[in-house]
């Protein structure tokens, strides 16, 4: 929802039937730390009118205890009593019962009072909500700008470094013309927020908005945007330029830089999600960071699940990427569900009804692929680089072929030598090295019917196999 006027069958959670009656519209979901799925919307109300932006809108959640299998009768968390109450942005604190809520409240029948940042807080894994509390003040603000969105998507709280136990979320807003991608932080559990780093467009080629964060493994905050530069849903670029990011190094105080495009993900002008999937500092085999969006320049269709390796520092392509759903596709978001998945919320429908219905579907590593393999590889063996990384060794069984890749741990985010190699009984080893900040590879060939020696080195480390893997 901007400031404009304007991998397969996922089971639905909501019907907006087409915006004839009642609708939903921008999806967020977190798992509690009782094991339940939350997923929230907003409630669109008001017959044909119910696709706009702007309207009596309640804020709206489902609950699923079984993992998304079947989803719990409507609750209400924020009634609208004739206003716009949305863009939600839920925030899981650990080890407690509490799940703090960021929305945007906008008076229907006189949109002058403008857009109002709000905090509610359940204490029972959100079965009861309190009162919503208006942040207008709080963050800085002397008046509520015209225009001002939190989320959509959910914030998080950080696990490592300086700042651990702050919470993160996004905002963008705008004053005086000015557009401006922020993230609003706290530190004691959401009962008082700040508004922390800002950028303020200065380009026509750039307009933040929709901002969806994620730590990275060194405590930094990544910061994706939609680019709503656009004047139309359609690909700048041929859709190089309407995904944008920034780094927050200060617990998200501050950007390092302002917002650059990331053009290696290729959408139409639209909300993107992304969400940790694994971490090699909490249990996971390697790194992975996902990303959620439509993939076509049409029209919002085809939404995919696109991987990064590197801390966002690259992201696979369509041919490492897994199609969630072929059909016409909007706003989504998504959640960890454990080391090797994640539960995506999404907006779907048929051909020119993108927002028809909000669905749920979980996807797992294998689906996703191996380590900058991509999609149709999995992982079927594995040896440490000392303490330095992990060399996997992968196989795809549609292509017949073999994959390598030497991940990096310690010194990840550093460019130091590193290398991985795959040679098929019979012919010339093929090797990737060089100075890599997170990985060596992929190394890729066909093996059928032939053995494989693999391996690969990282600061100093090495693993060689013997021939091994035949057939």
């Amino acid at each position: 929802m901007c400031r404009r006027r304007r991998a397969g069958r996922g089971r639905r959670c909501r019907r907006a039937r087409r915006c004839r009656q009642h609708a939903y519209r921008i999806p967020t979901i977190v798992k509690a730390n009782d094991g339940a799925l939350l997923a929230f919307a907003e409630g669109r109300n008001g017959g044909a009118a119910t696709c706009a932006d702007l309207g009596e809108i309640d804020l709206v959640l489902k609950r699923s205890t079984d993992g998304g299998k079947t989803w719990s009768a409507l609750q209400t968390v924020i009634k609208a009593n004739g206003d716009t109450k949305g863009n939600p942005a839920p925030i899981v604190i650990p080890g407690s019962d509490r799940i703090v809520l960021l929305s945007t409240m906008q008076c229907y029948t006189n949109p002058a009072c403008g857009r109002i940042p709000r905090v509610s807080v359940s204490e029972d894994n959100g079965k009861t909500w309190g009162a919503p509390k208006v942040l207008t003040t709080e963050l800085g603000f002397a008046a509520a700008p015209g225009w001002l969105a939190t989320g959509p998507s959910h914030g998080i709280v950080l696990t490592r470094g300086a700042h651990a136990g702050r919470l993160v979320a996004g905002m963008s807003y705008t004053i005086s013309g000015k557009n401006t991608g922020s993230l609003v932080y706290s530190d004691d559990q959401g009962s008082t927020w700040h508004r922390g780093a800002t950028d303020t467009s200065t380009s026509d080629l750039m307009n933040p908005q929709e901002i969806s964060v994620t730590e990275l493994k060194d405590g930094q905050v990544y910061a994706a945007a939609r680019n709503d530069a656009n004047s139309d849903n359609k690909c700048l670029a041929d859709g190089t330029h309407n995904r944008a990011f920034a780094i927050s190094s200060d617990g998200g105080a501050t950007f390092s830089s302002k917002f650059a495009f990331a053009t290696d993900l290729v959408t139409p002008t639209v909300e993107g999600s992304t969400a940790r999937m694994s971490a090699t500092d909490t249990g996971g085999r390697y790194n992975r960071i996902v990303f959620a969006a439509p993939s076509t320049c049409d029209r919002r269709k085809e939404l995919r699940i696109h991987s990064s390796f590197d801390e966002g520092a690259n992201w696979t392509g369509t041919a490492g990427s897994v199609l969630v759903w072929g059909q016409d596709a909007a706003y989504s978001d998504m959640v960890q569900l454990s080391q090797s998945s994640v539960g995506v919320l999404f907006e779907a429908g048929p051909e020119l009804h993108a927002n028809d219905t909000i669905r749920y579907a979980a996807v797992t590593d294998d689906a996703l692929g191996a380590p900058a393999c991509g999609g149709g590889y999995s992982v079927i063996d594995s040896a440490p680089l000392g303490t330095a990384g992990t060399v996997y060794l992968s196989y795809d069984a549609a292509s017949g072929k073999n994959c390598v890749a030497a991940m990096k741990s310690t010194s990840a985010g550093t460019a130091t030598q590193t290398s991985a190699y795959l040679e098929v009984q019979g012919s010339a080893r093929t090797t990737d090295s060089g100075s890599f900040s997170y990985f060596a590879g992929p190394v890729s060939a066909a093996a059928a019917g032939k053995c494989v020696k693999w391996g690969g080195a990282a600061d100093g480390q090495a693993y060689d196999s013997g021939f091994e893997h035949c057939g």
